[in-house]
């Protein structure tokens, strides 16, 4: 498909937040025993790792609180505004972490002010999300909003990507003792190269939007009129993150302790399958504007539930190459129900000045509260239950939720 350059300039301008949110996820994800190391310590490296998997959680809680907030910005004032305003209060944590002193310097502290660090960036993504897919939908061409929703999401894996791979490169590099001692450091401080970048794009943004002269608080309006709809799209995408977090946050720490892989070949697996999304996100935003958005996703939760408990498997054999296969299906079928889901949402209510509000709380609940929250459950789940498959249950429920939600939601369409 051609795409004008000022469609590409919208396109940049509309990812780049998204970009950042999830070099940072990556370098969550992919220093999540390092962390635990360096800021909550303790004899036993569960207790670690859930440490820092639970500072993690508590960024990803503030998602819907600051959801509401740019949200509102978003609605009331304009998207250009919610978009600078949340790019500069999501970059900024992220390159302070990197000068954090560890537990062993100042105790308690440090965990407490990492905690403080990750609530900022968690309340400014929740608001960075759902105002660039709004904007990028809104923007988009006829019969192309799929496609242009599903950038963010393009972003999201670019930025995972970047992350998870500057991580491997400095590990190589380094070795895991230089990487403990201070390497850590520097993947946080590389964060404000990708900020000054956005800052650039996104200075002289243009949007379409006019934004409303009453004064009506779009959060209580939706809460008031639009119930079921916000329900059965919470129920959705709280669906299709379970799966997302446990992909690409979790799935390094289950290879390594159950999957037979060392730190190395995970980690190169993970970023292998982030970079598989990338290629398939925006082909099946394609194949949702060909055949509808509901459609796909549908075919998508059905599959995953089926398949998702022999996946698991087949990487529970310790084989690298089945673990790559398996990965592999695991991520088209993600990118089959996540890339129809943005445009889906910010169409679900026909009131143009709830859009932001209505997208920001749907998406920054499911992707705060239940993403978040995965990998510290995924951990405590199988340390708990001592069954390497309990993951693949769990994910297979909610699959089966997202697909009864979507039933509901086709039956209510007009």
């Amino acid at each position: 498909m051609h795409i004008h350059l000022a469609k590409w300039r919208i396109i940049a301008a509309g990812i780049i937040g998204n970009v950042i949110e999830y070099y940072d996820f990556a370098l969550i994800g992919f220093l999540a025993v390092i962390m635990g190391q360096l800021f909550f310590p303790s004899n036993d490296p569960f207790l670690s790792l859930l440490g820092s998997f639970g500072a993690f959680a508590a960024g990803m809680v503030m998602r819907p609180i600051g959801a509401i907030f740019f949200g509102h910005i978003g609605d009331r004032i304009g998207r250009k505004h919610a978009l600078l305003g949340s790019l500069l209060m999501m970059a900024l944590p992220t390159f302070l972490i990197g000068f954090l002193p560890t537990y062993t310097q100042i105790g308690i502290m440090a965990p407490i002010i990492l905690v403080g660090l990750r609530m900022i960036q968690g309340f400014s993504v929740g608001g960075e999300y759902a105002s660039s897919i709004v904007y990028l939908v809104e923007e988009s061409p006829q019969n192309h909003q799929n496609l242009y929703g599903s950038f963010v999401s393009l972003g999201a894996k670019l930025g995972m990507a970047i992350g998870a791979g500057f991580c491997g490169i400095l590990l190589g590099y380094l070795g895991e003792e230089s990487m403990l001692e201070w390497g850590w450091r520097i993947p946080f401080w590389g964060s404000m190269v990708l900020a000054l970048f956005g800052v650039y794009l996104r200075r002289h943004l243009t949007d379409n939007y006019e934004a409303p002269k009453t004064k009506e608080i779009p959060i209580l309006k939706i809460i008031k009129h639009h119930r079921r709809e916000f329900w059965l799209f919470l129920a959705l995408a709280s669906a299709i993150w379970i799966l997302y977090y446990t992909l690409f946050v979790y799935m390094p720490v289950w290879l390594q302790t159950y999957g037979g892989l060392d730190k190395t070949a995970s980690s190169s697996i993970n970023t292998y399958s982030i970079a598989l999304g990338v290629m398939f996100i925006p082909i099946m935003a394609m194949v949702a504007d060909r055949i509808g958005s509901l459609r796909l996703m549908r075919l998508s939760a059905i599959i995953i539930t089926i398949s998702i408990i022999p996946i698991f498997m087949l990487m529970g054999l310790q084989n690298i190459y089945y673990t790559l296969i398996s990965v592999s299906i695991m991520t088209v079928l993600l990118c089959a129900f996540q890339a129809p889901v943005f445009a889906a949402t910010v169409s679900a209510i026909s009131v143009h000045n709830y859009r932001a509000s209505f997208t920001a709380v749907i998406l920054g609940s499911a992707a705060g509260i239940v993403g978040g929250s995965t990998p510290a459950l995924m951990t405590a789940l199988t340390k708990v239950t001592a069954q390497p498959l309990s993951p693949a249950f769990l994910i297979a429920v909610f699959a089966m939720i997202g697909w009864w939600a979507l039933n509901k939601i086709e039956k209510s369409s007009p």
